[in-house]
């Protein structure tokens, strides 16, 4: 069973391993890049060197490392997809944070929370420009490295990496998929107000209190904008320019830009990206009478794709994310560029 868990903004789909698969599954590259500096891809291994698609695969927020060592020795990951699985019919690429390695163990508070300690390189390079334009430069490498089918360079985006794969395709002409999960469409600080709303509309905050946290937050967001290139100011554990980067151009405007398909999926019960916020881009598309856009919602299940039944008067989950997986793939043989 996978153990689902959320620290601050960082949103890791664990999944357990005994041991590193570093050394077992993965082939390592490393681009030095005149201005994006260091970029660490990480592709699984391939013994018959076949012609095969490419799956880029763009995590969610934070800092973890791809796999990361836990109290009980065993690791876990912050990537969802089960590359494995997948591995013989595609090249599974996956980047590393800046400055964050692929593989190492984590660090717990005194309280029992999680962490990975952050350096001034990360915050100095952790934006959507930085993460779009190193994974445009992977796939350029990548093609000229490995034996790639150039009619399938998908770019998969998981939550903050949803927010990352359309700016991806709308840099490099090479991708002919994108598939987008459980991230917003409109301007990512929105859904902080949207949040506020909700919340008084569930009785969680009065009124009142949910009209003060919007108007809180309109001040923090004015903070933001004034000085979108901080490294040194930080708004709900990450820094102005990790901010302002994914809140200068949205989403939905990238994904406008784009004639290629575009696979969107949303959770129903997802509290950590509201399906309200993801529900206009298949409006938009309507009117703008564009027909690239794939919407599919599954309405039981939250931000990893897990749903809550009763058996027995005991909760119980229901892991849907490799089905996510996998529909996403055999839409990708549907639907060619």
């Amino acid at each position: 069973m996978k153990n689902f868990l959320i620290g601050g903004l960082i949103c890791l789909v664990a999944t357990s391993y005994a041991q590193s698969p570093m050394d077992t599954m993965y082939v390592h590259y490393t681009i030095n890049h005149p201005v994006l500096k260091k970029i660490d891809i990480h592709v699984t291994k391939d013994k018959q060197k076949r012609k095969k698609p490419l799956i880029v695969y763009l995590d969610g927020s934070g800092n973890f490392p791809i796999f990361f060592k836990n109290k009980d020795g065993r690791y876990s990951s912050s990537v969802p997809l089960r590359a494995r699985k997948y591995a013989s019919e595609y090249h599974v690429a996956m980047i590393s944070k800046p400055s964050v390695p692929f593989s190492d163990s984590i660090r717990y508070s005194e309280n029992g929370r999680r962490y990975y300690p952050e350096t001034q390189d990360f915050y100095e390079r952790y934006s959507l420009d930085w993460r779009a334009q190193a994974a445009s430069e992977a796939i350029n490498f990548l093609i000229r490295t490995l034996p790639v089918d150039t009619d399938k360079i998908i770019v998969m985006g998981y939550s903050e990496g949803s927010q990352v794969a359309p700016a991806v395709a709308v840099l490099n002409k090479k991708v002919t998929h994108v598939v987008c999960m459980v991230g917003n469409s409109l301007n990512h600080l929105y859904d902080f107000l949207l949040d506020a709303r909700v919340q008084a509309e569930r009785n969680q905050l009065t009124a009142i209190e949910s009209q003060q946290l919007v108007d809180s937050l309109y001040r923090e967001y004015e903070k933001i904008y004034a000085d979108p290139l901080s490294t040194s100011k930080f708004w709900y554990g990450s820094t102005y320019l990790k901010w302002s980067s994914f809140s200068k151009v949205t989403p939905l405007e990238n994904m406008l830009k784009l004639s290629i398909p575009i696979l969107y999926i949303g959770g129903g019960k997802d509290r950590n990206q509201t399906v309200i916020d993801m529900d206009y881009a298949k409006l938009e598309f309507m009117r703008k009478g564009k027909t690239n856009l794939t919407y599919q919602v599954y309405p039981e299940s939250n931000h990893f794709f897990m749903e809550s039944y009763e058996e027995n008067g005991q909760q119980q989950w229901k892991d849907r994310v490799d089905e996510v997986h996998t529909f996403a793939l055999e839409w990708v043989k549907n639907h060619p560029k």
